[in-house]
């Protein structure tokens, strides 16, 4: 098999999420083609991302550094960041508000526009 084919036909592990995916698709959909809407929804959702100070930025970057950025650790972001040490106390606790109010989407987008 060419190094080309290879690229497009990856091995993967199907996490219970993935099979969760896999275990629903609908007669006559594959697995790729599900999966690359998904995708194509995910990049809908990363593209609207909240407007950040470059402070608050360095400040929830530093707070993520080091951790496994998990679907808990999002769902809790606005906690983490007000038991963070990674800046002013009363600058996280802003920023912690703002993310309290945010969607689930929208933090999924912030953290994934800092590459996390």
């Amino acid at each position: 098999m060419t190094e080309s084919r290879k690229a497009k036909r990856p091995s993967i592990y199907l996490s219970p999420p993935l099979q969760s995916v896999a275990d629903a698709i609908k007669e006559g959909q594959s697995l790729s083609q599900r999966l690359a809407t998904i995708a194509e929804r995910y990049e809908l959702i990363c593209r609207q991302v909240p407007a950040l100070t470059e402070a608050e930025r360095d400040m929830l970057g530093n707070t993520l550094s080091g951790s496994f950025v998990e679907p808990l650790l999002i769902k809790h972001l606005d906690a983490e960041l007000e038991d963070s040490d990674a800046g002013d106390p009363s600058a996280l606790r802003d920023l912690a508000a703002r993310v309290r109010d945010m969607s689930y989407a929208e933090r999924v987008a912030m953290v994934e526009s800092l590459g996390f």
